[in-house]
């Protein structure tokens, strides 16, 4: 009896380890799946819809339109599945639309990975509000001095100057919350870490926590 109850204890361990290993694969592939949404959006969508989805974008006043652009960040958009919206962006049961049938351009697949993405607008990771590939080169060109070039804090400043930086390849970054991030680059923090703010724009600092966000993987 004993045996028997070990033999269920650790397959069900063995099934718990499983459960968790697949979550976290599904939660890479959804995380993947709107940064690919996202690049899809800002190519083409946010012409019209805007960076931030709400219906001001470059060529939303320019265009001879009889209503104005949709705001999919309110609740109509929000509300609806992900297959209802990829319908949507189709553009099936459309009548009198003035948007494109996208599905005429873009494959079913990335039209679904727009549609998760415009779901997740109204989302606050800044995964998803700022740029990682733009954020990337603005760390280049402005942090390796002192956190190095894989924000290990090994920078060549940090080794002069002999100044212990955070490692944001370590869970510590985990504890730091988005806001907390944008602050610490817009405003600085401590003797050695400069307020970029002035330097940098709101939507830069953004970009650059967004890469440092992509520093540490779980």
């Amino acid at each position: 009896m004993a045996i028997h109850k070990t033999a269920a204890i650790i397959a069900l361990a063995f099934a718990l380890a499983f459960s968790a290993g697949e979550a976290r694969a599904q939660e890479g592939h959804d995380k993947t799946n709107l940064l690919v949404g996202k690049r899809l959006f800002n190519a083409y969508c946010s012409l019209c819809h805007g960076e931030n989805g709400r219906g001001h974008g470059p060529l939303a006043g320019k265009l001879a339109l009889k209503r104005p652009v949709a705001n999919l960040t309110a609740d109509k958009y929000q509300s609806m599945s992900a297959d209802d919206l990829t319908r949507l962006i189709q553009g099936y049961s459309r009548e009198n639309s003035q948007m494109p049938k996208w599905e005429n351009a873009i494959p079913e697949r990335n039209l679904r990975q727009v549609a998760a993405y415009v779901l997740a607008l109204t989302q606050t990771d800044i995964r998803l509000r700022g740029d990682a590939r733009r954020g990337k080169e603005i760390f280049r060109q402005s942090c390796v001095a002192c956190h190095g070039p894989g924000g290990q804090g090994n920078g060549v400043l940090a080794q002069l100057m002999a100044v212990k930086m955070i490692d944001y390849t370590t869970k510590t970054l985990s504890q730091v919350s988005d806001q907390e991030l944008i602050d610490t680059v817009t405003k600085g923090k401590g003797q050695f870490m400069p307020a970029w703010t002035g330097t940098l724009s709101s939507e830069e600092i953004k970009d650059v926590a967004a890469y440092v966000r992509t520093l540490y993987q779980q």
